[in-house]
């Protein structure tokens, strides 16, 4: 058996993107770091939803962004006191965000 050598991909130069970045990227990182981003569209929205109260579309952005945020957020309570197993965490992410869609929804066409 001929004895392969390793191939290493060459080190990544100051300032240089790394092509590969997303490739191993986990789906729990993606969640991760949306609710973060969610969390910064929260203090935007609410800043936006008090200088423009009766803006449609600043209220359903804003209602977007609470569902979406309280879903990641429940996902990460489920698995952080093992309620749900770990295993399970890629339903988790989509369950509880088409949940957080059909809610939003809900509550939107009950009030308009």
């Amino acid at each position: 058996m001929a004895d392969k050598a390793i191939e290493y991909r060459k080190p990544l130069k100051w300032g240089e993107l790394d092509p590969h970045r997303t490739e191993n990227t986990r789906i729990g990182m993606w969640a991760w770091m949306f609710q973060r981003v969610s969390a910064l569209a929260l203090v935007a929205l609410v800043g936006l939803h008090l200088a423009l109260t009766y803006n449609r579309l600043i209220q359903f952005l804003l209602l977007l962004s609470i569902m979406f945020h309280a879903a990641l957020g429940l996902r990460v309570i489920l698995l952080d006191f093992s309620i749900v197993s770990v295993k399970y965490h890629k339903a988790l992410i989509w369950g509880l965000g088409a949940l957080g869609l059909t809610v939003t929804l809900i509550i939107w066409f009950s009030i308009y």
